[in-house]
């Protein structure tokens, strides 16, 4: 077995240059892969799809709207109920702290390493670790990302890029370049244009003249050649919330659904003999993050319509792998108690549908607001909750960034302006920022037998490579409690911006 990165790069054969598109690293040593194909029983596609920043909470909530607003549970829960399926939990911490972020998660899958919070795919020196992609890249497996974030974000990059900090998009954008990626789906514009860039590159241009197409438009997924490989890149940072999208009082541009984006990047990579595919739903995260239980349910149940295309495609293709799980919890949303005997909790949840934009968008329009009666009638135009003049009096220090909580996990606009929220929804939130929940596995498909049982994160990264027939590892470094210092975490003020 190989053991680090210097030994592994020791052992690749220089080859010639190849065509356009395709991927230009050297191939993992032949005696690294299994010459004559898949072991029995084994996926020769796997689909690992992520919602980012669902804890047990969130899943409860939004399949409890989708009872009520789509008249059917999600397809996670049908899932669950699935003998064919099975089951696991997963411990997900990183390698300096029980609570992670999703750069240092997303890298324990795509590297099998726990690493401090804020990096990608580099130890606690700096040191950089082989990635999965670039590995099932030289094994001829083709790859893709499919995201409703920034494509240069924590997890879609945990698969593929290795940067000192998690806030290097640009670094990333140009690894995935560097890399190959077949095909990639999501939003970060800003980091492949030449005048958004600090180096002045065009790395649209770059990808467009070794043969990809470029998608920045919805229809372009609609005819987008199937021989050639693609980056789509469809917003400037992340595509924008659903509801946003569908609220009506918000004007984002238009941008493809994650099921539209799923649906053909698997038309794209299902002509192949072999691929792995990310799909993440990623704004359940910076809703929960924003304490905006009507964007974060939104989000997953867009998630859980990727999964119905998964499901499509598995049934079509039944040597795929499906892999469902979450980096980790955020904010611990659930429903409440509402009324004396609870017996109005249904009803509050029945109001999700009158939320109508997200939170940072509210935000933007309470701050504009030149009276309190102004900021009491968009409030209500936004959210369908009439709020008290002294509700309202309460909330206004913190739009001023004055306002002060008694738990500091509040001390935010966005907290505050959820917690008046709670009234009119019933969900509230333990905080703003990450937990340390242990979280779903659900696998069905060839190989997952293996996904049973207490999980460490890590274990994944073996278990792909094993279904590639490669027999690599990483070093691994001890586990850290406190004290290491890192490089940047999650920037929770901008999910709240528009």
């Amino acid at each position: 077995m190989i053991n680090n990165r210097r030994q592994f790069l020791k052992t690749l054969v220089a080859v010639p240059a190849v065509t356009a598109g395709c991927a230009t690293q050297s191939p993992v040593p032949t005696d690294r892969v299994r010459p004559t194909g898949l072991a029995a029983g084994l996926p020769r596609h796997f689909i690992h799809l992520v919602v980012d920043g669902m804890g047990s909470g969130m899943l409860a909530c939004a399949n409890q709207y989708s009872e009520i607003s789509r008249g059917r549970r999600l397809t996670w829960l049908d899932l669950v109920n699935r003998p064919t399926t099975q089951q696991a939990m997963m411990n997900v911490r990183s390698q300096n702290s029980i609570v992670t972020d999703s750069s240092a998660s997303a890298s324990a899958w795509g590297s099998g390493v726990r690493i401090p919070n804020g990096k990608v795919n580099q130890t606690s020196k700096g040191e950089k670790l082989v990635t999965l992609y670039e590995l099932l890249g030289q094994a001829g497996w083709k790859r893709g990302l499919v995201t409703t974030t920034e494509l240069t974000h924590a997890t879609p990059s945990g698969f593929i890029a290795s940067v000192k900090s998690r806030g290097d998009g640009e670094d990333i954008a140009a690894q995935y370049y560097e890399r190959r990626i077949d095909v990639a789906l999501g939003g970060a514009r800003n980091h492949f244009r030449a005048d958004k860039r600090k180096d002045k590159r065009d790395l649209l241009a770059d990808f467009s003249r070794i043969g990809y197409a470029v998608l920045q438009q919805p229809a372009d997924l609609d005819s987008a050649p199937l021989d050639r490989p693609w980056l789509g890149v469809f917003a400037e940072g992340h595509l924008p919330y659903v509801v946003d999208q569908t609220g009506g009082l918000s004007k984002p541009a238009p941008v493809p659904s994650l099921a539209a984006m799923t649906s053909a990047a698997l038309k794209r990579l299902g002509r192949e003999e072999r691929f792995a595919l990310q799909v993440e739903g990623g704004r359940v995260d910076h809703g929960c993050h924003s304490n905006d239980a009507a964007s974060a349910i939104r989000e997953l149940i867009a998630f859980d319509e990727a999964i119905d295309v998964c499901l499509a495609f598995q049934r079509e293709h039944p040597d795929t792998l499906l892999l469902l799980t979450t980096d980790h919890a955020t904010a611990n949303p659930g429903l409440n108690g509402m009324g004396d005997g609870y017996e109005k909790s249904h009803a509050t949840l029945r109001h999700v549908k009158q939320i109508r934009q997200s939170t940072g968008e509210i935000l933007n329009r309470l701050r504009t607001a030149e009276s309190r009666d102004q900021a009491i009638a968009r409030l209500k135009e936004s959210t369908g909750y009439t709020a008290s003049a002294r509700r309202m009096d309460l909330l206004d220090p913190f739009l001023k960034k004055k306002g002060y909580a008694l738990f500091d996990g509040h001390n935010s606009d966005t907290g505050a302006l959820g917690q008046v929220l709670a009234n009119h929804l019933g969900i509230g939130f333990t905080g703003g920022a990450h937990t340390s929940d242990y979280v779903p596995v659900l696998a069905t498909g060839p190989g997952s037998e293996r996904f049973t049982g207490f999980l460490q994160n890590t274990e994944l990264f073996g278990h792909y490579l094993d279904f590639a027939g490669i027999q690599f590892r990483n070093p691994q470094e001890p586990l850290l409690a406190e004290g290491l210092q890192v490089a940047s975490t999650e920037d929770v003020e901008s999910y709240a911006r528009v």
